[in-house]
């Protein structure tokens, strides 16, 4: 036995192993082939390795196991030497030892067992370790997912083999995972994480991949064939969670894009074609689920140009102001305007085409508040000359309220410019979805209070018409261009119901004390109507265009309108 440290098998042995074993599997595989050749020197009998480690993300089923490396066709004698190790989350590894029939256990033959047992131990903890460090970059920490370089090698592999095509790609993101985590705590929305990770690879059940892209974002490729029933799937999930004690079931419900591959697409195409057709559904009304179209993505290119080309354009002063005058209909003078933005880029681009797209960013504000900076400038300046203004409105968009110095900011632009708040009318759009009502309704007292007037919008189209008459208590409400198109029409439905919505609205915002101003007024029709049902004020073609500086300027002077 004192040859063991010399064994030419040994060395052998390690020189093998350090070059040619690749994996944990190939390690075991190759320690019970070679080791009858050290049995007779280490006098072994039996040889067995029990294994407990627990369930974990880069080992999904564990391991929990009992392997015979080797027994002696001779025999062993019962005494049995045992070597224990723990591994990591509560696992272990126990190796017992018997030596050959008749041959008893002492301190020499103990010192070379546990060289070859630790030997061992260390040769398999080394290749776990590399396998662990394989999976780790490939693997989500949370969910056990994929993460996006094993995504990436994933496909890459799909596309060599020219299978891709087989697969439909669905990036998937939770609809108010915000809201389930203050419900029921961050910790049990990671363990709903983990379980809805679990929940849709046992579905794909080794014929698909599931990623997670970070937070709650995961992109699936799935069989084509079972796509349907991929979304049927999805569509019903529930997970449970104790919540301080109270078993909570929580519906997840998603939006996703789908995009449905071909021989040709590519990784950038399975990536950028499912998220063109994910932020369609986040912003569709009546649809989760959107399958990719080609002319979404010519949408979002276009989208994207328009957003990389605005806060150059901003800067450059692209943007010109527009007077859209409002007229008395008693007197047929100016009695206030309304400013608008046109944004000149080599073309001219309408504001249907940039607006929604600058709300969407949030970008918004930083037009919003150029338009102000504008307005203000130009009062200063007639003030200057001696001309009086009239009362402007200028829109700002509802993304404002999550700056908690929204009005400070206001006021601190008319201070720049010396412009006291009584030209100024802050218009607001009327939605239904305000997401921060209290602070609008803060916000709106304390702009009263500074002595600015208070629109709302689009007056009569939404469901909250009321309630934000109620809450806010507005200087003004502008009808809605839908509403007058069809009030001097004739005596058909449609004209008939606008005239009894139209003078229901005029009443009650009279009985409140509130101002009426029609828009889009466009024939003489119109403006009678309105004059007849006591609207005093209206804006549209019928009197003017949106007016630029100069001409508004001089309309300042004259005031006066010949209808």
């Amino acid at each position: 036995m004192d040859s063991l440290f010399a064994s030419e098998h040994l060395c052998d042995f390690i020189s093998s192993i350090c070059s040619n074993i690749e994996s944990l599997e190939e390690m075991n595989a190759k320690l019970q082939e070679t080791l009858p050749e050290f049995a007779e020197e280490l006098q072994l009998g039996r040889l067995s390795v029990i294994v407990a480690n627990p369930q974990n993300v880069y080992e999904p089923l564990g391991m929990n196991s009992e392997i015979i490396h080797y027994e002696s066709p001779t025999g062993f004698n019962p005494d049995t030497h045992e070597k224990f190790y723990f591994a990591e989350e509560n696992g272990f590894i126990r190796i017992k030892v018997n030596l050959l029939s008749g041959v008893e256990w002492n301190d020499q033959n103990r010192k070379f067992v546990d060289f070859y047992i630790d030997l061992s131990f260390l040769l398999c903890s080394r290749m776990r370790l590399l396998k662990l460090m394989s999976a780790v970059k490939i693997t989500d920490s949370l969910t056990g997912a994929l993460n996006l370089h094993g995504f990436q090698e994933t496909v890459g592999e799909i596309l060599f083999n020219k299978e891709i095509q087989n697969y439909s790609v669905i990036l998937l993101n939770f609809k108010n995972f915000k809201y389930i985590n203050q419900r029921v705590t961050t910790d049990n929305g990671d363990i709903i994480l983990r379980k809805y990770s679990m929940l849709v690879q046992g579905f794909l059940d080794g014929q698909g991949y599931l990623a997670r892209l970070g937070s709650d974002n995961f992109l699936a490729l799935c069989p084509a064939g079972r796509l349907k029933d991929f979304i049927r799937f999805i569509k019903n999930i529930s997970i449970s969670v104790n919540n301080k004690g109270t078993v909570e079931s929580i519906k997840i419900d998603v939006r996703a894009g789908i995009y449905e591959t071909n021989e040709d697409s590519t990784f950038g195409d399975i990536m950028s074609n499912s998220a063109v057709a994910l932020d369609r559904a986040r912003h569709s009304r009546n649809h989760d689920f959107v399958f990719f179209a080609q002319e979404m993505l010519e949408k979002a290119l276009h989208d994207k140009s328009i957003s990389n080309m605005f806060m150059d354009s901003l800067a450059k002063n692209e943007f010109k102001i527009y007077y859209q005058p409002k007229v008395d209909l008693r007197t047929n003078t100016l009695c206030g305007c309304e400013a608008l933005s046109r944004w000149y880029a080599q073309r001219l681009i309408t504001p249907a085409e940039f607006i929604p797209i600058l709300e969407q960013e949030g970008t918004i504000k930083n037009l919003d508040f150029y338009v102000l900076e504008t307005v203000c400038r130009n009062i200063r300046e007639w003030l200057d000359k001696g001309i009086e203004p009239v009362l402007i409105s200028t829109n700002f968009s509802k993304l404002h309220l999550s700056d908690d110095h929204f009005e400070e900011h206001i006021i601190s632009t008319l201070k720049k410019y010396n412009v006291p708040s009584k030209y100024l009318e802050l218009e607001l759009t009327e939605l239904s979805d305000y997401q921060y009502f209290d602070r609008l309704i803060n916000f709106v007292n304390t702009m009263k209070e500074a002595g600015f007037k208070i629109s709302i919008d689009d007056f009569g189209t939404g469901y909250s018409s009321m309630s934000l008459v109620r809450n806010l208590n507005p200087d003004v409400i502008k009808l809605d261009k839908s509403l007058i198109d069809n009030v001097a029409a004739g005596d058909d439905k449609k004209a008939k119901t606008d005239r009894i919505i139209s003078r229901s609205i005029i009443q009650m915002a009279h009985e409140l004390g509130i101002k009426v101003i029609a828009e889009g007024v466009e024939t003489k029709e119109q403006a009678e109507f309105l004059l007849a049902n006591d609207c005093h004020m209206a804006q549209g073609w019928l009197f003017d265009k949106a007016l630029e500086h100069d001409e508004f300027e001089k309309r300042l002077i004259t005031r006066k309108y010949e209808i």
